[in-house]
């Protein structure tokens, strides 16, 4: 009966995360209020507190969750037989052109302030430690294939990837900088970083 049980709590926190994360796809991150999860899963708001201890424990998760969509939606426009230019290409144009709601959402809920509280800071480090991981297999296969040469350094390439990906993507998606500028900056960046223009 426990297995049951803790599977219907999983299920249930899942379907809970993921009424946060249409409602800041829709919304942006300041429409994520326990009110409008509670409308989208159709339960009241007491409901929350017999899954989580705290609305912050819950707002954690669903940004957690919002990395791991970011990243998920992002990779799954690579194939295997794509050459790097057109990996680099489609990663700019989903994270410049395609991404805005979740993206814009995402760097929301950053700037608000989240809480510093040691647990969600080590699961935040963790997604983060996964995305790099995630990434830096992906460039092992293209430098194996010889397309990115042997002397980069894959895993500092990925992390200034990734901060740069950051703030520009805050500059276009929450300053409303020209799109198709910051995105051809972010193409000639990662070349020169990945060293492809030589």
């Amino acid at each position: 009966m426990p297995r049951i049980n803790s599977d219907y709590r999983k299920e249930a926190k899942k379907k809970i995360i993921n009424a946060g994360l249409e409602v800041a796809s829709t919304e942006g991150w300041t429409g994520v209020t326990l009110d409008a999860i509670a409308k989208k899963v159709g339960v009241t708001k007491g409901a929350f507190y017999s899954y989580y201890a705290s609305s912050n424990l819950l707002m954690q998760d669903v940004v957690i969750e919002m990395i791991r969509t970011i990243r998920n939606q992002m990779f799954k426009r690579i194939t295997k037989e794509m050459e790097i230019d057109a990996v680099l290409e489609s990663l700019a144009e989903f994270i410049f052109n395609k991404s805005k709601p979740i993206l814009l959402a995402f760097v929301q809920a950053m700037a608000s302030g989240l809480p510093k509280e040691e647990a969600f800071q080590e699961k935040l480090s963790g997604i983060i430690d996964e995305n790099h991981e995630f990434f830096l297999n992906i460039l092992t296969q293209y430098q194996k294939k010889g397309q990115i040469k042997k002397e980069v350094d894959l895993s500092g390439a990925v992390l200034a990837i990734y901060g740069m990906s950051i703030g520009l993507g805050m500059m276009t998606h929450v300053l409303g900088k020209d799109s198709s500028q910051i995105k051809q900056i972010w193409l000639d960046s990662v070349k020169k970083i990945l060293l492809l223009d030589e």
